[in-house]
């Protein structure tokens, strides 16, 4: 009987520090996936701001077409 018991804490052991390991790996997982969003974010405001500035270059470059043109060329 002591045999089994041994065993059981033995077991409950092996379970609780594979539980301990898996918190530790969520959250190290959790805070990869955090730094991640804001990558994106920071990703994803920065093509805001070129999308922006590719329209204003748009608008130049059009404008310096028709001058062109307007020039007989």
């Amino acid at each position: 009987m002591e045999e089994y018991f041994k065993r059981l804490e033995e077991r409950v052991q092996e379970i609780l520090q594979g539980y301990n390991h898996l918190r530790q790996e969520k959250e190290a997982l959790a805070d990869k996936l955090r730094r991640k969003d804001q990558s994106i974010d920071e990703l994803n405001e920065k093509l805001q701001a070129l999308d922006g500035r590719k329209g204003s270059v748009k608008a130049k470059i059009e404008r310096l077409i028709q001058r062109i043109e307007d020039l007989g060329f």
